[in-house]
């Protein structure tokens, strides 16, 4: 699964306005995002599946155009970053924050972790009714300074995404009180897991026995 947030990159002026792109792939797209905004140009973001024993989570895999390519100020830069399976945010903005480890602690190490305000279970999925569809995925909110949710990964998928989808899209309206670590508000990850139950509906005939209904001679 790709999910493209890229855009065509035009350059134009004078061979003395040019800048040249620096090596990015092996960068927290964090970093990655800010060593482009101090030469004055732009980041566009593009989530590939990589080996993560190659690249790490949220690290540039790939860039368009390559290091050492001449651009103008003002001309952006695609950033291929490594995360496999679904992920989802509020806007391209806060992509980079995902990248930023050095203000994120691990859900397991916070002393405080975020106290949950408002969690809404996942609907279930009208279109799966069909597959009498039971299970469950479990999913990661990145939780923020002041408790809004920034973006949620499927860490362990129900294996349809119609249900996948509907958890990410109810944790993205979540809200918590933030988490805290030696006093300080801190992100976090926070685990969240999502159940869905099919339930048959009344006055009609299951799937199965539909299937068993035979027409009188």
């Amino acid at each position: 699964m790709a999910l493209f947030l890229t855009a065509t990159l035009v350059s134009v002026g004078t061979a003395a306005d040019s800048l040249l792109v620096p090596t990015l792939v092996g960068q927290d797209i964090y970093h990655a995002h800010r060593a482009l905004g101090r030469l004055g140009l732009g980041s566009r973001f593009e989530q590939v599946e990589v080996d993560t024993a190659k690249v790490p989570l949220f690290f540039v895999a790939s860039q368009a155009p390559h290091s050492g390519a001449a651009v103008r100020p003002g001309d952006s830069v695609v950033l291929r970053f490594n995360h496999p399976g679904m992920l989802r945010y509020w806007n391209p903005s806060m992509i980079p924050l995902m990248g930023d480890f050095e203000n994120a602690i691990s859900f397991y190490k916070v002393q405080k972790p975020p106290q949950p305000i408002v969690l809404e279970p996942a609907g279930y999925p009208a279109e799966l009714k069909q597959y009498t569809f039971s299970g469950a995925a479990d999913v990661e909110a990145l939780v923020d300074f002041d408790g809004a949710v920034l973006a949620v990964r499927i860490v362990r998928s129900s294996g349809y995404a119609a249900a996948d989808s509907s958890a990410c899209a109810t944790a993205l309206r979540g809200s918590f009180a933030p988490a805290e670590h030696y006093g300080q508000p801190v992100r976090v990850w926070f685990p969240l897991p999502y159940h869905f139950q099919f339930k048959e509906d009344k006055g009609l005939p299951s799937p199965a026995k539909r299937g068993q209904e035979t027409t009188e001679p």
